[in-house]
C-alpha cells in the first residue's frame, strides 16, 4: 500500500500537516546549505577583493561584481601618502572631525594629510605613523578631552602644549578648537648666542623647551631667519622661544627648544592665536 502522503500528492489532495516535532526533525535531517560570504575587503583605496576576485576601482562610482556592490564611498580601506580618490576625501573629513585637519578635502594624500594622520595617532596613543590603517576607521571621533580642558578651567581661551604626546591644543570658549602636531626640544647640546655664562657671547646649552605658564607677547608675520634656521610666523612666549612654522616637523622632539609646527599650520594658527593668550607647556 502506498504511503498516505504519496497518494495525496498523486491525487492533488493536500497532505496532512506535519507536527512541529516532525518539521524540526525534517530540517535537522536536511543536508547543510553552504553560505557564500559576499563581503568586500579593501587592500588599498583602489584595490578590493570579493568572492576571491581582485577588483581595481578606477572611479568614485560603485560597481557590482558577482552580485556584490563594491562602493569606494563606504570603503574601510588602508591609505597612505600618494593615495587618491573618494576614500581619501572621507579620510580627510574624518580627520577634521578629530580636530587634526584644517585643509581642503581634495582627495590627495599629501603632506598635510600625512601630518594630520600622525597627529591623530599621537592623540590616541599608538605608533606615530603617517599611514592610515583599517583599524583607525574604528576609532570614534567623540574622544574625551576632559584631561586637557580641566587643566586650567578658569581660562576659556589658551594654548596647551603636551610635550609627552608632542601635540598643541588650542582652547577656545572652553573647548578644543584645534589639535596640531609639534616637535619640541630634543635634549641635545648645541651652541647658542644666548648661552654660556653671559660674558663669552654665547655657549653650549641643552635643547630644552621650557615648561610652565607663559603669555604670547610678540608675533612676526612671514619668515624670520637666524643662525639656527628659519622661523615661519613665530609667536613668542619668551624672548628666545616661540611657536613657529617649520619645514621640518618630525613625529619626535627635534627642535632647539621652540615649539615647531608645520608651515601650513602656522597659517591656520593665525585664526586662533593672539597677543596676550596664555600658553601652558607641560608633560605627563
Amino acid at each position: 500500500m502506498l504511503p498516505i502522503w504519496l497518494i495525496a500528492v498523486a491525487l492533488g489532495v493536500a497532505a496532512p500537516a506535519q507536527s512541529p516535532e516532525a518539521a524540526d526533525a525534517a530540517v535537522l535531517n536536511q543536508a547543510p546549505v553552504s553560505v557564500v560570504d559576499h563581503s568586500v575587503q579593501w587592500l588599498s583605496p583602489s584595490i578590493a577583493t570579493t568572492d576571491g576576485i581582485l577588483v581595481q576601482v578606477t572611479s568614485s562610482q560603485a560597481i557590482t561584481v558577482s552580485g556584490t556592490i563594491v562602493d569606494p564611498a563606504s570603503a574601510v580601506a588602508p591609505a597612505g601618502p600618494g593615495s587618491q580618490g573618494v576614500i581619501v576625501v572621507r579620510l580627510q573629513e574624518r580627520l577634521r572631525e578629530f580636530g587634526v585637519f584644517r585643509g581642503i578635502a581634495d582627495g590627495e594624500y599629501g603632506r598635510e594629510t600625512a601630518a594630520s594622520v600622525v597627529a591623530f595617532h599621537k592623540l590616541i596613543g599608538v605608533e606615530r605613523s603617517s599611514r592610515w590603517s583599517i583599524d583607525d576607521w574604528a576609532v570614534e571621533p567623540s574622544l574625551n578631552h576632559q584631561a586637557i580642558l580641566t587643566r586650567h578651567p578658569s581660562q576659556s581661551d589658551r594654548v596647551e602644549v603636551d610635550i609627552s604626546r608632542q601635540l598643541l591644543f588650542v582652547i577656545r570658549d572652553s573647548d578644543v578648537a584645534a589639535i596640531v602636531p609639534v616637535s619640541t626640544g630634543n635634549g641635545e647640546r648645541y651652541w647658542s648666542e644666548n648661552g654660556g655664562d653671559g660674558d663669552s657671547g654665547g655657549g653650549y646649552v641643552k635643547a630644552t623647551t621650557p615648561r610652565g605658564t607663559f603669555t604670547l607677547f610678540r608675533h612676526i608675520p612671514g619668515w624670520r631667519v637666524n643662525y639656527l634656521g628659519g622661523l615661519y610666523k613665530p609667536w613668542y612666549f619668551t624672548p628666545y622661544y616661540a611657536i613657529h612654522g617649520s619645514r621640518s616637523v618630525p613625529a619626535r622632539p627635534a627642535s632647539h627648544g621652540c615649539v615647531r609646527v608645520p608651515t601650513w599650520e602656522s597659517n591656520h594658527l593665525d585664526d586662533f592665536l593672539e597677543i596676550g593668550l596664555p600658553v601652558h607647556i607641560w608633560e605627563i
